[in-house]
Order: C-alpha cells, then structure tokens, then sequence
C-alpha cells in the first residue's frame, strides 16, 4: 500500500502520461491539511486512507478526476469544507462526485434508521449520472475493510455485513470482479466467523489433494493447447470460504458434493481458440450438461463472459473450467472501469449497458417514501439467485429466481412482453404466470389483440417487466382520464355558455384554462378525469368570472367533508381534490401514511405499509402529510383476548380513563373456557396515545393477546 503521495503520481503516470499532477497535487495538499490533524481508528494519520483509496481507483488505471476525487472523497463529512468551498478550488465536477459520496447523516437531519438509507438512495441515483461515484465509494469500502482490525467487534460484524448485502453486489453489477471478491473474501471473515473457519479447515484438509489433482489437470490441457498449436495460459484455483458457504447453504449439501471446488481457467487469444479448446476438452473428459454455459455469445448482464464447463475425470474427479480471452479476462476483473478513456472522459462510460440495470432499479423504487423499504428492496435486487433460461434457439436469459414467463417474455423484448399470451417451457404449454426454473426452454406465444393487464403486476418480478407493465396501464389509464376529464369539461363549458349567454371562442376557453395554470389542455382533461382537479366553486369562479357567486354552491354535505380531511391532511400538489381515508388500514395521525389516487373517490389516504397497496403502480401513489389540526378524534376498534375474572371491564376502560381516551362501545362474549374476548370501541387524537393504551393493555394481567381490527374513521 502506498503511503507518500509521489508513490500515488509514479502510479496514475505508469498508465496515463499525460495525466494532470499538478490537481492532483492540490487535491493531496487540500487533504492533507484539512485532515491535519485528524486519525484513523488504526491510529495512522487519516490522509493515509484517502491516498489508500486514490491507490484502488489508480490500480483501474482511472482518471486524474476520479482519483482527485478520491483524495477529497471525506472532506466534506468529516471536516469544515463545504460543497461550495470544494467547486471554489476544484470546479463542480469534482464538488458534485464529492457530495455524492458524503453521508446524508453529515449533512441533513435525518435519524441514523434513515441517514444509511438515504445514503445508498443519494449515491445511486448519483452514479447512474456518474458512475465515478461509485468507484470512489467502493474503493472507500474496501480499504476500510482491509482495516476491520482496528474496529470493535460489533462495529467488525455490522461493516461487513453491510459490504456483503450492498457493496460487494455492487461491485458483481458492475462486473469489477477483483474488488468484488476482496470485499467478499474479508468480509465473510467477520460476518461469519464459525462458518468461515469451519469450511476454511474442511478445505484446508483437501487443499493438497486437491492442488494435485489440479496439476494433473492442468498438464493435460497443456498438452491438448501444444498439439493443436493453440496459445493460451493456464491457471487454477480452489474455491473460495464465501462461495462455497452460499452453495452449501442455497443447496443443503456437503462439500463433497460442490463440483466447482476444484476450477482452472484457461486465458487465450481469440474466441475462435475459446470455442475450440471446449471443443478438445470435451472430447477428452465427459462433461455435464446442464452445468455448460457460453457466457460468450450471451454475456452476463455485468459484462461478464467466459464458456464454462464442469467435466467429469475417469476417477470421477469433478472440475469446473473457464475458457476466455486476454479481454474478456480484463473484463472480469476490472468490469466498467475496463475500458476508461481519457480523451472521451465520462462520457465513454455513462452509457455502459452495465448502469441501465441501476436505473431501472432506481426507477422502480424511487417513489417509495420510505427510506428503510427502499434499503430493503435494493438489497432483494442487489443479490438475487439467479435463474439462466433458454430460448429454444439457445440464447440464454438471466433472470432472477422466481420469475414467470411475464418476466423472461419482457427480458427478450418490450413488445412481446406487452403482446404475450402464453408460454410453451420444455415443449408443454403453461400459463403466463407460471415460475420458471434454471435450464427451462421457453418460448412465448404473442398475439396483437393481447395486452398488459394490471394482474400481470401480481405475478413479475423483474424491474424491468413490472416497468413496463405499470407504463402502459398509466398510459392506457391517461387516454381513459383524458377521454372522461374531456367529457365533463364539454358539458360544463356547454352548461355555462347556454345559461349565461357567453360567447367563447376556442382561444378565449384556452386562455382561461391557462388561469387555473394549465398550459396543455390534455393534462387539464387527465386531472378532472382522474381526480386531482375539480370543477368546484372555486375553480367555476376562476374560469367564469361573470358567473354570480351564489349559482354555483357546492352542497353542505360535500363541503364539510371536504374542509375537514383537509385541515387533517396536507396533500402535495394538489388543493382541490376529495379526500377519503381507507377503511382497510384505518390511518391515525402519526402513522406513516400515502395517498393512493383512485379513478372514482378521489385521493385515499392508506398507512404506507397497508398490504393493499403492495402491488400498486407508483404514479398513483402520492407524498401527503398529517397537518398541525389536533383537534379531530379516529375511533379505533381492538379485540383482547383475556382470562375471565371479575373486574376486568373495570380494569380496561380504566387503561382508557388513565390516558384521557373516551370509550364509544365495549362488550364482551365468551371465547372458550375461562377465556373471554372483549371488544373495546374508543376514540384517539393521535398515534402516540394509541400506542400507550395498547401498552398498557397488553400489561394487564391475563391478557393473552391485544388486537387493532378494521375500522372506518369518525
């Protein structure tokens, strides 16, 4: 590891000569003294880790940007330097990669439960503009991770689980295979230690053996590369603690059955020698079928290709072997930094394939308010089991473990995801919802008069298939708004100019739309269609200004309704629609809550985990907040199951009396011997008093259990 920055100059001009020292110099210097006088938890001074992390994004032979960036990667978390102190010396690019990388907790008031979510939310959004980001970060992670030593034990455990449920998948995205597998490689150590020195014993015992085995091997394909003249390099590994852990987890088997624990790799020339020494391999040694994959004429989706192919030994000796070129193998290891170009900057690699997964991913979570949910569906995406299936011309599609014909027919192409009807997997017919296996044949059956309904939501898995499936049922609910928000407009226009003798002319009817702010008529048809706006009085007033006042005067009933939810709830973006909350999860101010757009009833206010909306599209979902208006009481509705005894009404509505909540309706019915349910009415202001009254109904003695039923709102 390098310690002194003319180390870190002789490295970036080793692979770019023409590279700028002069900022990075400025960068070290800038580091340096705002870290002055700061250390590490390894009691080093702390400018030894930003040189560290320059060192890991010089070994990807980046830019002098990235790696100047790398330098300063900390500045702002954990000194006095700002954003703007940072565009000052070093322009926006560098300040923006630097923001990108710092943690939300540093620089805004969100809970530590949030900050690490909003962290990774900030910093993947970042790097689908700037995959620099990224980089920066994992090479952050991994010297940290080298560095676990210094850390306490819990502190040990929680970073490497972290590294392995967020940055090594990353780092496999992104088909950086070398720092990938160091983060794994250590991390694991830490995560796991029983697991880790268990199977790192059982394979010690079988290393001899096995690196025997593999030099025989070896000399074999040696002799097989010198007959036919081929050139090529062949090396050997025996599988690593963490992926051998996976397997014997995932497929509850013993070590003796992990085909891939012995693997060579033969690195050639040319695809050409790739596809012919499989060939000669196969003619030598009977291999296994379904355990061949040509990852060359169907890379993975991180770039990644190779043929690999397990074979079997006349002493019925397994072996996994790769074959790649000197590319592909570059590839492998350096994944998206691979091919960086200095001339073209960024540019060159903002467009890599490898960041659209990223994108889609962000898309399909980006609306979801809740930061932990968020984390927790990033981590499902991050690290899927994943399915490799065939189309029955052969090409292969990767597909996460659990996906439907939907998801494989989206992953071909977006329109026969949108046009399918049915699927033949293995030469039988099957439903589009049926869930496929590693090794299925699958072809889709496509008809034009088919097209995505929202219960296809129900049975995908893919960001992509659920994308595209929520695109076109918001499209095809639009032009229904647009139609409807169109036809109530007309009558009302039609209305209007009749009774009052108006005289409107095609560009008059524009230009007063304009004053409720619409530009784009359409999208004034989509809102009344949906909802969101409404010809009410006010909106009537604003558009026809030579109407009295007193004509149009909504009745009380919806008036009240009205003015009241909204003194409770404070809706983005919208002022004028109705508002009704969901019987199904019965909201009480406090709890966490999103308003769901209907086509009928206006905007429903659900509490954000309610099952209900588990499977619905996320335009329709909207950002609203509970108001200061204290005044407004939710009746709740509970069952506890209690033991009989005497007194015990007595002693509940007491709990309610003790925290100023008023009782509407109790009773109680026998629910078995000596046990009785008691079904208990009352009414809250707000969550916190609901919380401590269930509380304290759960202490009473005899209680067995304490249950919230459904239960419409006052």
């Amino acid at each position: 590891m390098i310690k002194r920055f003319f180390e870190l100059q002789e490295k970036v001009l080793d692979y770019h000569k023409k590279a700028n020292t002069e900022l990075l110099k400025k960068a070290y210097s800038v580091s340096a003294k705002a870290h002055l006088n700061q250390k590490r938890a390894t009691n080093e001074p702390y400018i030894t880790h930003p040189l560290a992390v320059a060192s890991i994004l010089a070994d990807l032979h980046l830019d002098e940007i990235s790696i100047s960036a790398g330098l300063l990667h900390d500045i702002i978390e954990d000194t006095e330097y700002t954003k703007e102190d940072i565009a000052k010396l070093f322009g926006n690019e560098i300040a923006e990669i630097v923001w990108s990388v710092t943690k939300i907790s540093k620089i805004s008031d969100f809970d530590a439960d949030n900050a690490k979510a909003e962290t990774l939310k900030k910093m993947i959004i970042a790097m689908t503009n700037d995959v620099r980001v990224i980089l920066i970060k994992l090479a952050d992670r991994l010297h940290n991770i080298r560095t676990l030593d210094a850390f306490r034990e819990d502190k040990r455990k929680r970073i490497a689980n972290e590294t392995l449920e967020i940055y090594a998948p990353i780092a496999y995205r992104l088909g950086i295979g070398k720092i990938r597998k160091e983060l794994e490689n250590i991390s694991f150590k830490y995560a796991f230690p029983e697991e880790y020195e268990r199977i790192k014993k059982e394979v010690s015992d079988k290393k001899e053996w096995g690196i025997n085995q593999l030099e025989s091997i070896k000399k074999e394909i040696k002799t097989i590369l010198k007959k036919y003249k081929i050139p090529g390099k062949v090396f050997f590994r025996i599988k690593r603690e963490i992926s051998i852990y996976r397997k014997l987890k995932k497929q509850n088997i013993s070590l003796d059955k992990v085909y891939d624990l012995l693997a060579l790799r033969i690195i050639t020339d040319s695809i050409e020698h790739c596809y012919a020494i499989m060939g000669e391999i196969h003619q030598k040694w009977r291999h296994i079928p379904s355990r061949w994959r040509d990852f060359i004429a169907n890379p993975k989706i991180n770039g990644y290709q190779s043929i690999q192919t397990t074979i079997i030994t006349k002493k019925g000796i397994k072996f996994e072997i790769q074959i790649r070129t000197k590319e592909m193998h570059k590839i492998a290891i350096e994944g998206i930094a691979a091919h960086w170009k200095y001339k073209e900057g960024i540019s060159f690699i903002e467009n890599d394939t490898r960041l659209n997964w990223f994108r889609e991913m962000i898309e399909a979570h980006r609306n979801n308010p809740n930061p932990e949910d968020f984390l927790t569906h990033v981590k499902q995406d991050l690290t899927p089991d994943e399915i490799y299936l065939f189309t029955p011309k052969g090409k292969v599609i990767s597909l996460k473990s659990g996906a439907t014909t939907i998801d494989f027919a989206y992953a071909i192409h977006s329109e026969i995801g949108d046009h399918c009807k049915g699927a033949i997997v293995n030469e039988k017919l099957v439903p589009l919802k049926t869930k496929l296996n590693s090794s299925d044949v699958v072809e889709i059956i496509t008809s034009k008069n088919v097209n995505p309904k929202i219960d296809w939501l129900k049975y995908v898995i893919t960001n992509r298939a659920r994308k595209k499936i929520a695109n076109y049922i918001q499209k095809k609910e639009n032009l229904l708004n647009i139609t409807k928000g169109k036809r109530v407009w007309l009558k009302t226009l039609r209305e209007s100019k009749k009774k009052y003798k108006l005289k409107l002319k095609e560009d008059d009817v524009k230009k007063r739309i304009e004053k409720l702010h619409y530009t784009d008529l359409e999208v004034f048809f989509k809102d009344i269609g949906s909802g969101k706006k409404t010809l009410d009085k006010k909106a009537l007033k604003t558009l026809f200004p030579e109407i009295s006042v007193h004509d149009i005067t909504p009745s009380k009933k919806v008036s009240k309704k009205i003015s009241q939810i909204h003194k409770l709830i404070n809706v983005e973006g919208y002022q004028d629609i109705d508002i009704t909350f969901a019987k199904c999860c019965n909201p009480i101010k406090g709890e966490k809550i999103i308003g769901y757009i209907t086509k009928h009833r206006g905007l429903v206010i659900h509490k954000e985990e309610c099952i209900n909306l588990r499977n619905v599209i996320s335009p329709r979902l909207n950002k609203v907040e509970w108001n200061e208006f204290d005044d407004h009481l939710y009746l709740v509705k509970y069952d506890l199951i209690v033991h009989d005894k005497p007194g015990l009404l007595s002693i509940i509505s007491g709990v309610n009396a003790e925290f100023n909540s008023n009782i509407r309706k109790i009773e109680s019915e026998k629910a078995g011997q000596n046990i009785t349910k008691i079904k208990i009415t009352f009414e809250v202001k707000n969550i916190d008093q609901l919380k401590k009254i269930f509380n304290k109904y759960k202490k009473v003695k005899g209680t067995f259990s304490v249950i919230r039923k459904r239960f419409s709102i006052k």
